[in-house]
């Protein structure tokens, strides 16, 4: 329970200072979430622990913004953090991505991670934002992924935070 009350106060965090970044123009994507799954990608258990973004495009069309993430992977944690680099939003859903400054894996460090999100609306009735876990490879893989903007390959409803894309 006390994480869902960090990731609910980070969400509400990142979509002030997402709004308040963004001067309530141009596009942008914002979100705190938390989710677990199971028996995907060869693990019995895989939780979304901590995964923060705030992203925003500039009026150059250059992406600006910081994410962190946290995943646990069959017990084992995984970390990943850096600044935004691409970032593409058509209607509700945002395509990110940055360049990994930290994490617990070095030889990731100076590559690219990257994730696609949809935002579904703020009501009680509406149903759970989505997310995929991060995908990783090389800067211009990041670029590309942002660029071509492809349909969901692994969405997952959120348990638990809030995404926010505005365009």
């Amino acid at each position: 329970m006390k994480s869902i009350s960090f990731l609910a106060a980070a969400a509400a965090a990142l979509v002030v200072a997402g709004i308040a970044g963004a001067g309530g123009t141009g596009p942008s994507a914002t979100g705190g979430v938390h989710l677990t799954v199971h028996d995907v990608f060869g693990l019995q258990t895989l939780e979304l622990q901590e995964f923060g973004f705030n992203a925003k495009l500039r009026p150059d069309g250059s992406a600006d913004g910081w994410y962190t993430y946290r995943d646990v992977e069959d017990g084992v944690p995984f970390t990943l953090d850096g600044p935004v680099t691409c970032l593409t939003v058509i209607g509700n859903d945002a395509w990110i991505g940055g360049e990994i400054e930290k994490s617990n894996d070095p030889s990731l460090v100076g590559q690219g991670a990257w994730w696609h999100v949809r935002d579904n609306g703020q009501g009680a009735g509406d149903p759970p934002d989505l997310t995929t876990f991060s995908g990783l490879g090389s800067p211009e893989d990041t670029a590309a992924f942002c660029a071509a903007h492809r349909p969901f390959r692994f969405p997952f409803p959120i348990d638990g935070g809030n995404i926010q894309v505005r365009s």
